[in-house]
């Protein structure tokens, strides 16, 4: 899987700074994504994705162990709401933020975490799909399907016919439906689907 590809697990491991910085590249549009649902300013959502970044590599080594940790985006979910949290307790410090109110506004953390989590996977199975499709089809997918445009606007667009605009987007589509039933299969609790 992308995300929680055991090789890149176990670069991080090794603290392969190269694999960091994949890391980081695939991770921070998420946690991002997330720390701004809370409500939190965008600059400040930089300092919490931040801190979450350093949470995972504690003491520069990958803190996260499967066998303590469970799940590694379970463990990840986790780690970005204490952050989120912490992040609430500092700017807040005139009220009182009790442990009841902070679960109560977290209650669900873990589905918003999940949703986010799906977003960013389905993201990455459709840069998937675009390299394994050509250039041309993939241009049809993304005017038709991620643009909403017709097959007619498009195949003007794109100079083409409409039956050949419509069987390249058909070909993106269910290659992107195989890629998303591996993913699925490869991580049950994931449950992708498209739109």
């Amino acid at each position: 899987m992308y995300t929680t590809r055991s090789t890149l697990l176990r670069r991080l491991f090794n603290n392969d700074e190269i694999a960091w910085e994949e890391f980081f590249d695939s991770y921070k549009e998420l946690l991002y994504s997330v720390v701004l649902q809370h409500n939190i300013d965008p600059a400040a959502a930089d300092d919490v994705v931040q801190q979450t970044m350093i949470a995972v590599f504690n003491g520069g080594h990958f803190a996260y162990d499967k066998n303590k940790n469970g799940t590694f985006r379970s463990w990840l979910g986790g780690i970005v709401r204490h952050k989120v949290i912490d992040y609430l307790r500092k700017c807040k410090p005139t009220e009182v933020l009790k442990d009841d109110d902070i679960a109560d506004d977290f209650s669900g953390a873990d589905e918003l975490f999940m949703k986010e989590y799906r977003q960013h996977v389905l993201k990455l199975a459709i840069d998937e799909m675009r390299s394994l499709v050509t250039p041309e089809a993939f241009e049809a997918f993304q005017l038709c399907v991620l643009r909403n445009m017709s097959d007619n606007d498009a195949a003007e667009l794109l100079g083409a016919k409409p039956n050949t605009v419509t069987i390249r987007k058909r070909r993106c589509l269910e290659t992107l439906r195989k890629i998303i039933a591996r993913l699925n299969l490869e991580d049950p609790e994931l449950e992708l689907v498209w739109p």
